[in-house]
């Protein structure tokens, strides 16, 4: 199990005591929190939880990023680990809040020998606030109803960066890499294998969604961003390599366009009321149609988790969802501008 960490003093004594405290034979897993680059007392805490399953080790380096986190462990795995070798590599945020049961239920699944495996994301602080009340409908949104269904359809799922497990023979050879979104990078190099992710909804391990839109508006251009440099990297790829799964993996990459389909959908229309122009290449209705299915299908996702107030949070959550409409064009010019770079989202009080 991998944590990196940079600066998670607020919150890395949580997820230590819940890898500590794990339902599973301490001597068939180890656990490696990686304090990166800190500069606060996240080494002392985590010293201070060291035991023959839980290591802390510290990196100082000019190469900042959590793939590079990742990858200068995995390049000296073997002796930190004296020489334990893993079947896989689990990978947590610091922020996460993580079951007890979590690594016993996933090994049942590991049995399976998949590559790799996405776990369930859901959201320690839905109550927060409104924004993280609207962050938590679409994380809900996200893994039971298009990672669960794609999975069930045999396409193309994605890897979160967290909760996420990926075979050891694989990830060592693969390496995680240190772009903006190393998880989406790694899922496509995975799908250029022919290599499917395999999602399950259980378990599941909890995040933390910010409570300010300022470090909501920066996650998301760095998203963003690091969509369109994946897209500009790969997209020629998957396409000289058809397949199910390589075509599957170039649509979810080609989502990130979808603010601009809506903004000029909306232009068009617009002319169309005032009778600037004659013609709409998709019928009126259908726009408000496809809204409705999806808006039935968010509720009834919700309604299954056991939350019923969706239709209370529907207005929030929509704003949320308008907010790539301003942030794609933004990672679209820093994904060519190559200005873009990896940020760290703060995590516990202060947000």
């Amino acid at each position: 199990v991998l944590v990196p960490a940079h600066n998670e003093e607020r919150v890395i004594g949580d997820i230590c005591r819940d890898l500590i405290a794990q339902d599973y034979p301490a001597d068939l897993f180890r656990t490696i929190v990686i304090a990166d680059n800190c500069s606060d007392g996240t080494e002392d805490i985590v010293k201070r939880h060291e035991c023959t399953s839980l290591k802390c080790i510290a990196r100082h380096s000019d190469i900042r990023g959590k793939g590079a986190a990742l990858d200068y462990t995995l390049e000296n795995l073997q002796v930190f680990l004296d020489g334990f070798e893993p079947d896989y590599v689990v990978v947590f945020d610091a922020d996460n809040l993580v079951p007890a049961d979590f690594l016993k239920a996933l090994s049942t699944v590991c049995i399976n020998n998949y590559p790799a495996i996405q776990c369930n994301v859901k959201t320690k602080n839905p109550s927060s606030s409104l924004l993280a009340r609207s962050s938590y409908y679409e994380a809900l949104t996200l893994q039971r109803l298009w990672q669960e269904g794609k999975d069930r359809l045999g396409l193309c799922n994605a890897l979160s960066g967290t909760g996420e497990a990926i075979r050891y023979d694989l990830i060592r050879d693969l390496k995680f890499g240190n772009s903006l979104t190393d998880d989406l990078d790694l899922t496509i190099r995975l799908a250029l294998k022919g290599l499917k992710v395999k999602y399950t909804a259980y378990p599941a391990t909890f995040d933390e969604k910010p409570n300010r839109a300022r470090v909501e508006v920066k996650r998301r251009i760095r998203w963003a961003a690091g969509h369109f440099q994946t897209f500009f990297k790969y997209g020629s790829d998957l396409l000289r390599r058809p397949s199910r799964l390589s075509l599957d993996a170039l649509f979810y990459l080609t989502n990130i366009t979808s603010p601009f389909v809506t903004i000029f959908s909306g232009i068009v229309s617009l002319l169309y009321m005032l009778e600037i122009v004659s013609y709409v290449p998709v019928p009126l209705f259908y726009s408000a149609l496809l809204s409705s299915i999806f808006l039935i299908l968010f509720f009834a996702t919700s309604w299954i988790e056991g939350d019923r107030g969706f239709i209370k949070g529907m207005i929030p959550f929509y704003l949320l969802m308008s907010l790539w409409l301003i942030v794609a064009p933004v990672g679209l010019v820093k994904a060519i501008r190559g200005s873009a770079i990896w940020e760290r989202t703060p995590h516990g009080e202060g947000m």
